[in-house]
Protein backbone atom coordinates (compact mmCIF):
# COMPACT_ATOMS: atom_id res chain seq x y z
CA UNK A 1 0.00 0.00 0.00
CA UNK A 2 1.57 3.07 -1.12
CA UNK A 3 2.12 5.78 1.95
CA UNK A 4 -0.13 8.67 2.56
CA UNK A 5 1.53 12.39 2.07
CA UNK A 6 0.97 14.76 4.27
CA UNK A 7 2.12 18.81 3.44
CA UNK A 8 1.36 21.81 5.35
CA UNK A 9 1.15 25.60 4.06
CA UNK A 10 3.65 27.87 5.86
CA UNK A 11 3.84 31.79 6.17
CA UNK A 12 6.73 33.99 6.66
CA UNK A 13 6.08 33.91 10.33
CA UNK A 14 6.65 30.90 10.69
CA UNK A 15 10.31 30.84 9.85
CA UNK A 16 11.60 33.72 9.33
CA UNK A 17 14.86 33.37 10.95
CA UNK A 18 16.89 30.24 11.64
CA UNK A 19 15.55 28.83 14.89
CA UNK A 20 11.79 29.18 13.97
CA UNK A 21 12.84 27.49 10.76
CA UNK A 22 14.75 24.82 12.66
CA UNK A 23 11.69 23.93 15.04
CA UNK A 24 9.23 23.88 12.22
CA UNK A 25 11.55 20.58 10.84
CA UNK A 26 11.91 19.15 13.59
CA UNK A 27 8.21 19.17 14.53
CA UNK A 28 6.90 18.65 11.11
CA UNK A 29 9.75 15.59 10.81
CA UNK A 30 8.77 14.03 14.08
CA UNK A 31 5.13 13.94 12.37
CA UNK A 32 6.15 12.47 9.29
CA UNK A 33 5.07 15.18 6.55
CA UNK A 34 6.59 14.99 3.25
CA UNK A 35 6.40 18.31 2.09
CA UNK A 36 6.29 21.87 3.51
CA UNK A 37 4.79 25.35 0.73
CA UNK A 38 6.54 28.37 2.10
CA UNK A 39 4.40 31.22 0.72
CA UNK A 40 7.23 33.43 -0.83
CA UNK A 41 4.87 35.91 -2.76
CA UNK A 42 1.94 37.17 -1.20
CA UNK A 43 -1.23 38.68 -2.20
CA UNK A 44 -0.09 42.44 -1.78
CA UNK A 45 2.96 41.29 -4.22
CA UNK A 46 6.25 41.29 -1.66
CA UNK A 47 8.53 38.30 -1.87
CA UNK A 48 10.22 36.35 1.08
CA UNK A 49 13.59 36.49 -0.26
CA UNK A 50 16.36 38.95 -1.84
CA UNK A 51 14.49 38.77 -5.57
CA UNK A 52 16.28 40.42 -8.57
CA UNK A 53 12.64 40.52 -9.79
CA UNK A 54 10.38 41.96 -7.49
CA UNK A 55 9.88 43.40 -3.83
CA UNK A 56 11.18 41.66 -0.59
CA UNK A 57 8.56 42.34 2.06
CA UNK A 58 10.48 45.17 3.99
CA UNK A 59 9.55 43.67 7.55
CA UNK A 60 11.69 40.48 6.61
CA UNK A 61 15.11 40.33 7.28
CA UNK A 62 18.21 38.10 5.54
CA UNK A 63 17.07 35.04 3.15
CA UNK A 64 13.73 33.40 5.01
CA UNK A 65 13.43 30.87 2.22
CA UNK A 66 17.10 30.09 1.86
CA UNK A 67 16.99 29.89 5.82
CA UNK A 68 14.28 27.49 5.69
CA UNK A 69 14.97 25.10 2.34
CA UNK A 70 18.51 24.66 4.32
CA UNK A 71 16.85 23.23 7.50
CA UNK A 72 14.51 21.25 5.71
CA UNK A 73 17.10 19.97 3.33
CA UNK A 74 18.55 18.45 7.12
CA UNK A 75 15.10 16.72 8.26
CA UNK A 76 14.41 15.38 4.91
CA UNK A 77 11.59 17.19 3.70
CA UNK A 78 10.43 18.66 0.53
CA UNK A 79 9.48 22.65 -0.26
CA UNK A 80 7.64 23.93 -3.33
CA UNK A 81 7.51 27.30 -2.81
CA UNK A 82 4.37 28.86 -2.82
CA UNK A 83 3.66 31.45 -4.58
CA UNK A 84 -0.08 33.99 -5.26
CA UNK A 85 0.63 33.90 -8.50
CA UNK A 86 -1.80 37.20 -10.63
CA UNK A 87 -2.61 39.25 -6.90
CA UNK A 88 -0.34 42.51 -7.31
CA UNK A 89 -0.79 44.55 -4.62
CA UNK A 90 0.91 47.75 -2.63
CA UNK A 91 4.11 45.46 -2.88
CA UNK A 92 3.77 44.58 -6.91
CA UNK A 93 7.46 45.78 -8.82
CA UNK A 94 5.28 44.73 -11.62
CA UNK A 95 2.53 46.96 -11.50
CA UNK A 96 4.50 49.94 -9.67
CA UNK A 97 6.35 50.83 -13.36
CA UNK A 98 3.25 49.15 -15.17
CA UNK A 99 0.22 50.40 -13.71
CA UNK A 100 -1.59 49.76 -17.51
CA UNK A 101 -1.37 45.72 -16.83
CA UNK A 102 -3.78 46.09 -13.91
CA UNK A 103 -6.82 43.95 -13.79
CA UNK A 104 -9.93 46.26 -13.89
CA UNK A 105 -13.67 45.40 -13.01
CA UNK A 106 -16.54 46.59 -15.28
CA UNK A 107 -16.10 49.83 -13.79
CA UNK A 108 -12.55 50.73 -14.91
CA UNK A 109 -11.30 50.38 -11.21
CA UNK A 110 -8.30 48.23 -10.22
CA UNK A 111 -8.46 45.23 -8.59
CA UNK A 112 -5.22 44.98 -6.97
CA UNK A 113 -4.27 42.02 -9.27
CA UNK A 114 -2.38 42.02 -12.95
CA UNK A 115 -4.28 40.85 -15.97
CA UNK A 116 -3.67 37.19 -17.15
CA UNK A 117 -4.32 38.09 -20.28
CA UNK A 118 -1.38 40.28 -20.95
CA UNK A 119 2.18 38.51 -22.18
CA UNK A 120 4.06 41.25 -19.93
CA UNK A 121 2.30 40.05 -16.64
CA UNK A 122 3.08 36.38 -17.34
CA UNK A 123 6.12 36.75 -18.57
CA UNK A 124 6.98 38.70 -15.11
CA UNK A 125 4.99 35.90 -12.85
CA UNK A 126 6.92 33.15 -14.39
CA UNK A 127 10.72 35.07 -14.34
CA UNK A 128 9.71 34.97 -10.51
CA UNK A 129 9.37 31.14 -10.48
CA UNK A 130 12.22 30.59 -12.48
CA UNK A 131 14.42 32.42 -9.89
CA UNK A 132 13.50 30.55 -6.72
CA UNK A 133 13.84 27.46 -8.44
CA UNK A 134 17.01 28.28 -10.03
CA UNK A 135 18.32 29.73 -7.08
CA UNK A 136 17.25 27.01 -4.23
CA UNK A 137 17.33 23.56 -4.11
CA UNK A 138 13.58 22.95 -3.75
CA UNK A 139 11.72 19.80 -5.08
CA UNK A 140 9.55 21.81 -6.99
CA UNK A 141 7.03 24.94 -6.72
CA UNK A 142 3.45 25.80 -6.05
CA UNK A 143 0.78 27.57 -8.09
CA UNK A 144 -1.77 29.85 -5.59
CA UNK A 145 -4.29 32.72 -6.82
CA UNK A 146 -3.10 30.93 -10.57
CA UNK A 147 -7.34 32.15 -11.30
CA UNK A 148 -9.27 35.55 -11.95
CA UNK A 149 -10.27 37.80 -8.26
CA UNK A 150 -13.83 36.35 -9.25
CA UNK A 151 -16.65 37.44 -11.72
CA UNK A 152 -15.59 41.01 -12.11
CA UNK A 153 -12.15 40.41 -13.70
CA UNK A 154 -11.41 41.41 -16.12
CA UNK A 155 -12.28 44.30 -17.92
CA UNK A 156 -9.43 45.99 -18.69
CA UNK A 157 -9.35 47.56 -22.18
CA UNK A 158 -7.12 44.59 -23.92
CA UNK A 159 -9.64 41.59 -22.58
CA UNK A 160 -12.75 44.33 -24.43
CA UNK A 161 -10.80 44.67 -27.35
CA UNK A 162 -10.18 40.97 -27.66
CA UNK A 163 -13.17 39.92 -26.51
CA UNK A 164 -15.01 42.39 -29.52
CA UNK A 165 -12.77 40.85 -31.58
CA UNK A 166 -13.67 37.31 -31.03
CA UNK A 167 -17.32 38.00 -30.83
CA UNK A 168 -18.42 41.36 -32.03
CA UNK A 169 -19.90 42.01 -28.23
CA UNK A 170 -18.73 44.19 -25.43
CA UNK A 171 -17.93 42.01 -22.51
CA UNK A 172 -19.81 44.44 -19.61
CA UNK A 173 -22.86 44.00 -21.71
CA UNK A 174 -22.52 40.02 -21.58
CA UNK A 175 -25.43 37.87 -20.06
CA UNK A 176 -25.05 34.57 -19.01
CA UNK A 177 -28.76 34.08 -21.42
CA UNK A 178 -26.63 35.37 -24.32
CA UNK A 179 -25.57 32.66 -26.59
CA UNK A 180 -21.97 33.90 -26.60
CA UNK A 181 -21.65 33.23 -22.76
CA UNK A 182 -20.57 29.45 -23.66
CA UNK A 183 -17.79 30.37 -25.67
CA UNK A 184 -16.67 33.44 -23.52
CA UNK A 185 -16.13 30.88 -20.57
CA UNK A 186 -13.78 28.84 -22.81
CA UNK A 187 -12.06 32.83 -24.03
CA UNK A 188 -11.74 33.24 -20.39
CA UNK A 189 -9.77 30.62 -18.63
CA UNK A 190 -7.31 30.51 -21.87
CA UNK A 191 -4.72 32.64 -20.65
CA UNK A 192 -4.95 31.21 -17.00
CA UNK A 193 -4.48 27.82 -18.37
CA UNK A 194 -1.94 29.30 -20.76
CA UNK A 195 0.53 30.30 -17.91
CA UNK A 196 0.13 26.72 -16.25
CA UNK A 197 1.56 25.75 -19.91
CA UNK A 198 4.42 28.42 -19.94
CA UNK A 199 5.42 27.30 -16.20
CA UNK A 200 5.61 24.10 -17.11
CA UNK A 201 8.12 24.23 -19.97
CA UNK A 202 10.13 26.42 -17.81
CA UNK A 203 10.31 23.69 -15.08
CA UNK A 204 11.09 20.61 -16.69
CA UNK A 205 10.96 17.62 -14.40
CA UNK A 206 10.43 19.99 -11.26
CA UNK A 207 7.65 19.14 -9.47
CA UNK A 208 4.09 21.82 -9.71
CA UNK A 209 1.57 21.69 -7.19
CA UNK A 210 -1.03 23.59 -7.61
CA UNK A 211 -4.06 24.70 -4.52
CA UNK A 212 -7.34 25.17 -6.33
CA UNK A 213 -10.95 25.58 -5.68
CA UNK A 214 -12.71 22.05 -4.61
CA UNK A 215 -15.68 23.44 -6.39
CA UNK A 216 -15.69 21.93 -10.10
CA UNK A 217 -16.78 22.58 -12.86
CA UNK A 218 -17.97 25.82 -10.85
CA UNK A 219 -14.95 27.15 -10.36
CA UNK A 220 -14.29 27.51 -14.15
CA UNK A 221 -17.04 29.72 -14.18
CA UNK A 222 -16.61 32.03 -11.66
CA UNK A 223 -12.58 32.66 -11.73
CA UNK A 224 -11.99 31.06 -14.47
CA UNK A 225 -9.47 27.80 -13.25
CA UNK A 226 -10.13 24.95 -15.21
CA UNK A 227 -7.43 22.83 -12.75
CA UNK A 228 -9.04 19.39 -13.98
CA UNK A 229 -7.36 20.09 -17.85
CA UNK A 230 -4.32 20.66 -16.09
CA UNK A 231 -4.07 17.46 -14.28
CA UNK A 232 -5.25 15.41 -17.16
CA UNK A 233 -2.98 16.90 -19.67
CA UNK A 234 -0.25 16.35 -17.07
CA UNK A 235 0.60 20.29 -16.59
CA UNK A 236 0.90 19.88 -12.91
CA UNK A 237 2.08 16.96 -10.46
CA UNK A 238 -0.06 17.64 -7.89
CA UNK A 239 -3.86 18.80 -6.84
CA UNK A 240 -4.11 20.36 -3.87
CA UNK A 241 -8.02 21.20 -3.83
CA UNK A 242 -8.34 23.87 -1.06
CA UNK A 243 -11.47 22.04 0.97
CA UNK A 244 -11.91 24.09 3.79
CA UNK A 245 -14.85 23.34 6.22
CA UNK A 246 -15.87 21.69 9.36
CA UNK A 247 -17.90 18.95 7.89
CA UNK A 248 -16.46 15.53 7.25
CA UNK A 249 -19.24 14.65 5.08
CA UNK A 250 -18.17 17.19 3.01
CA UNK A 251 -14.85 16.65 2.96
CA UNK A 252 -15.96 13.00 1.39
CA UNK A 253 -18.12 14.27 -1.42
CA UNK A 254 -15.74 16.88 -2.19
CA UNK A 255 -12.61 14.09 -2.16
CA UNK A 256 -14.61 11.54 -4.23
CA UNK A 257 -15.36 14.40 -7.14
CA UNK A 258 -11.63 15.44 -7.52
CA UNK A 259 -10.39 12.13 -7.84
CA UNK A 260 -13.01 11.68 -10.71
CA UNK A 261 -12.25 14.69 -12.33
CA UNK A 262 -8.13 13.75 -12.34
CA UNK A 263 -9.27 10.41 -13.46
CA UNK A 264 -5.71 8.89 -11.83
CA UNK A 265 -3.48 10.91 -13.90
CA UNK A 266 -2.11 13.01 -10.76
CA UNK A 267 -2.20 12.64 -7.20
CA UNK A 268 -4.96 15.10 -5.42
CA UNK A 269 -4.17 15.68 -1.81
CA UNK A 270 -6.93 17.36 -0.08
CA UNK A 271 -6.57 20.71 1.78
CA UNK A 272 -7.85 20.49 5.01
CA UNK A 273 -8.26 24.06 7.39
CA UNK A 274 -7.17 23.76 10.69
CA UNK A 275 -7.58 27.18 10.76
CA UNK A 276 -9.16 29.29 7.85
CA UNK A 277 -11.77 31.65 6.86
CA UNK A 278 -14.48 28.88 6.40
CA UNK A 279 -13.11 26.25 9.10
CA UNK A 280 -11.89 25.87 12.87
CA UNK A 281 -11.24 22.50 13.18
CA UNK A 282 -10.29 20.62 16.69
CA UNK A 283 -7.75 18.14 16.58
CA UNK A 284 -10.66 15.54 16.90
CA UNK A 285 -12.01 17.01 13.65
CA UNK A 286 -9.09 17.25 12.00
CA UNK A 287 -8.65 13.61 12.25
CA UNK A 288 -12.26 12.65 11.26
CA UNK A 289 -11.00 15.00 7.83
CA UNK A 290 -8.09 13.20 7.54
CA UNK A 291 -10.04 10.31 7.71
CA UNK A 292 -12.49 10.93 5.29
CA UNK A 293 -10.16 12.06 2.89
CA UNK A 294 -8.06 8.93 2.99
CA UNK A 295 -10.99 6.78 2.98
CA UNK A 296 -12.92 8.42 -0.06
CA UNK A 297 -9.44 7.60 -1.81
CA UNK A 298 -7.34 11.17 -1.42
CA UNK A 299 -3.55 10.19 -1.69
CA UNK A 300 -2.73 12.85 0.88
CA UNK A 301 -3.78 15.89 2.82
CA UNK A 302 -2.32 19.72 2.97
CA UNK A 303 -3.28 21.25 6.12
CA UNK A 304 -4.10 25.44 6.44
CA UNK A 305 -1.92 26.36 8.28
CA UNK A 306 1.53 25.57 9.90
CA UNK A 307 1.08 28.81 12.26
CA UNK A 308 -2.30 26.64 13.86
CA UNK A 309 -0.89 23.21 14.47
CA UNK A 310 -0.56 22.30 17.81
CA UNK A 311 1.31 19.52 19.42
CA UNK A 312 -1.69 17.75 19.78
CA UNK A 313 -2.61 18.13 16.09
CA UNK A 314 1.05 16.95 15.15
CA UNK A 315 0.77 14.01 17.59
CA UNK A 316 -2.58 13.00 15.80
CA UNK A 317 -1.12 13.34 12.42
CA UNK A 318 2.25 11.36 13.32
CA UNK A 319 -0.07 8.37 13.24
CA UNK A 320 -1.27 8.68 9.55
CA UNK A 321 0.69 7.42 6.79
Amino acid sequence: MESFGKAVWAHPSDFGDRERARRMAERLSDAGFDLVIPCVKDTRGYLAYPSEVGKMDPKLEGDPLGVLVEEMGRAGLKVHPWMCVFPEGEGSALLEGNPELSALDPDGKPLGWACPRRDEVRSYELELYREVSGRYDVAGVHLDYIRYAGPQMCFCPTCRREFRERTGRDLVELDRRDPEWADFLVWRAEPVTKFVEELRRAMGRSEISAAVFPGYPDCVVSVGQDWADWARRGLVDFIFPMTYTNSPLLVVGYTRNHLAQVGGKVPVWEGLGKRSSQSQLSAEVLREQVEAARCAGAQGVVVFHYGALEDVDLEMLREVG
